[in-house]
Order: C-alpha cells, then structure tokens, then sequence
C-alpha cells in the first residue's frame, strides 16, 4: 500500500487496503448517511456491484500498460505477468 499511498493512486474514499479506512467503517458511514438522509427526508440511491471474477475479465495486457502507467515495474512487474500466465493457462 505505500506504493499507492506515495504515488496517490486509490481514490479517496477508498476504504478496503487502506490504513485506518476498513470495510467495516466503510459500512458504517454508508449507514449514517442513509440516517441523515432519512431524517432530512433525502432520497439515497445505492448502486450495487458484482465484482466476482472481475479479474479473470481484464484484459491481461491492457492490465499491464496500466501497470506501468503506475510505475510498477521489475520484479514486481514480471511476478504479475508470470501469475497471469498461470490463471490463463487454468481457464
């Protein structure tokens, strides 16, 4: 994470990953705005989404160009590109 935090890659209210910022409290806040909302008589929309296998459909080599846009490069690089490698050969 100190590679994301350094170059200011996650957006900010990113919570899974990032210090003090769990999916718990990411829950609860969501839940305090709905409060609020309720209680001012605001209507909140929430859009739900399935991320389950969303890996398996990026595609592998516009995943590393992006990648490299955020400066991961050498070994960590090669050790992305040899495990997706193996998941594409498993599928």
């Amino acid at each position: 994470m100190a590679h994301a935090e350094k170059h200011n890659i996650l957006y900010p209210l990113q919570h899974r990953f990032c210090h003090k910022r769990s999916c718990e409290r990411q829950l609860l806040e969501m839940i305090n705005d709905i409060a609020n909302n309720m209680q001012l008589g605001l209507q909140t929309d929430v859009c739900v989404l399935n991320f389950s296998k969303a890996f398996d459909k990026v595609g592998h080599k516009q995943l590393i160009v992006k990648l490299r846009w955020y400066i991961i490069d050498g070994a960590t690089d090669t050790w992305i590109q040899n495990f997706l490698k193996i998941i594409h050969n498993l599928s």
